[in-house]
């Protein structure tokens, strides 16, 4: 036991002696051989394990406020608009009625003249005429018809006396109203007629004769001073009674 004890402490000595000398060495060896071990063992690690997560697999938590912010961040693209589309339009459907035929106004029937004889004097309202008897341009509301003095004139129309009275350019006058409101005038007739206010007449009852009376028509043959108005406003009488031409 004693050698065994001295052969121990003998190998100890030895020992510390050599570590004195190698220790610098050995200790830069066992550092050496630390990081080779840690390399190895790095390397040979699996990279990603089951148990690892992937990170782009994981759910990522957002907050509200993250939330709002990328959706302020992201740009809303606009809708697009659809255009109408355009109404069909019907197509027309063919008229297949008969238009109806014109129909054609009834010609007038014009009544016979008061007396007989060629209008020598015409109806000019929007016009003027020479008048011999006063020297002068002037309008004329009627038409002068060329009888002798002391002819008969007859009614052209049926209708009521409405008045009997001498005027002072066209002498002893008498005018007729019809049933229609249509109104004759008949002027220049001999003094005295037959007729009086309100009486009535039937178209061709004798009125007068023809006279010398009309002072502004002196001057001319003897005549028939004739008008006719129609509400009021004078007419052609030549467009409702059927006179004489002038040949």
């Amino acid at each position: 036991m004693q050698k065994f004890r001295q052969a121990f402490t003998a190998f100890k000595g030895k020992a510390a002696a050599f570590f004195r000398a190698r220790g610098y060495y050995i200790a830069l060896t066992a550092c050496i051989l630390v990081l080779c071990v840690a390399a190895v063992v790095a390397f040979s690690a699996p990279q990603g394990g089951e148990d690892t997560p992937n990170p782009t697999d994981a759910p990522v938590a957002y907050s509200n406020d993250e939330r709002l912010n990328e959706a302020a961040r992201t740009p809303v693209l606009p809708l697009p608009t659809p255009s109408p589309s355009p109404s069909p339009t019907p197509s027309p459907i063919p008229d297949f009625t008969q238009a109806p035929r014109p129909t054609k106004a009834p010609a007038r029937t014009k009544a016979s003249p008061p007396v007989s004889g060629e209008i020598i004097w015409g109806f000019a309202v929007d016009s003027l005429l020479y008048s011999r008897t006063l020297n002068q341009w002037m309008t004329h509301a009627g038409v002068d018809v060329a009888s002798p003095k002391g002819t008969e004139v007859h009614a052209v129309f049926a209708g009521t006396v409405e008045a009997v009275y001498e005027d002072d350019a066209l002498g002893v006058t008498i005018e007729v109203k019809s049933k229609d409101g249509m109104l004759a005038v008949y002027a220049n007739l001999a003094k005295e007629p037959p007729v009086r206010e309100g009486a009535r007449l039937n178209a061709g009852d004798l009125i007068g004769t023809i006279g010398d009376t009309a002072i502004s028509e002196c001057g001319d043959k003897s005549h028939l001073h004739f008008e006719l108005y129609l509400d009021g406003k004078a007419v052609d009488p030549a467009e409702y009674v059927l006179f004489e031409k002038a040949e």
